[in-house]
Formats: structure tokens, sequence, C-alpha cells
């Protein structure tokens, strides 16, 4: 992986605190935390039910979703594209295909609004982060 990539990514993310002392897989751990918060967000926002609600607040109900969707989808897609796929193996293709597959399932959920979909989604992040969370401790202990 390439650490200035993601140090780059991160930081147009809005992110707050430092990056630069940050392992490589620290800083994919800042990003995967990142997409699990915007998805987060946007699961818990009550698109479907917007009728109740008057025009101001139906709209930003949808711009907030939609701006939260899309933020968690280019944080995969910068994951994928920041992986190093010449010396990563098979590790690499594998997540590339699984970054690829959670990409277009965010894309699909927000077209269609389903919130349900963002939060089985938002778990499956949430458990490559853990793993990514892990490697890290692991890489900082230096085991």
């Amino acid at each position: 992986m390439r650490a200035q990539y993601a140090t780059r990514a991160y930081s147009n993310l809005d992110a707050s605190g430092r990056t630069e002392d940050r392992s490589p897989a620290e800083l994919v751990v800042l990003l995967f935390e990142k997409a699990c918060s915007c998805l987060k967000t946007a699961a818990l926002i009550p698109i479907n039910d917007t009728d109740a609600l008057d025009l101001t607040d139906r709209l930003a109900a949808i711009e907030q979703f939609h701006k939260a969707t899309s933020k968690a989808m280019q944080i995969v897609v910068a994951l994928r594209e920041m992986l190093d796929m010449e010396s990563g193996g098979g590790t690499s293709t594998q997540l590339a295909e699984t970054y690829t597959i959670i990409a277009n399932n965010i894309w699909s959920a927000s077209k269609s609004q389903d919130t349900v979909s963002l939060t089985k989604i938002h778990s499956a992040l949430c458990e490559l982060r853990d793993a990514w969370r892990t490697l890290a401790a692991e890489q900082n202990t230096g085991q």
C-alpha cells in the first residue's frame, strides 16, 4: 500500500489530527472508521419516511443521506485504489474484489434508499476495520 495515498485520501475527507506519523495500516483503519461512521449516519436517516417532514427538512435529510453514502463509497474506492497489486499477491486481489463489491452495494443501496442494506454493509465494513486494526496493532508491537 502507498502510505502517501492513504494520507491524502484521509486528509481529503476532513480528517482531524495528524496522519504523518501513522503507519499505512493505521491510516487504513482511520479510513474504515470514517466509512463506518458515514454508513451508520446514512442508515439512521429516516429516508423512506420523509413525507411527514416539511420540504426544507425533507431536502436536508435526502442531502445528508446522499452525502454520507457518497463519502463512504469514495473511501472504499480509495482503499481499493491504494492496494499494491504488484507485490500484494492474492491478498490484494481478494481485497480489491471485496472493495469493489462493497462499493457497488453502497451505490445500489444509496440509489434505492435501502437503509437495511446499508446497515448490513456497515457491519461488513466494521469487520474489515477490526481486521485492519488487529493488523496495525500487531505491526506496532513488532509481531
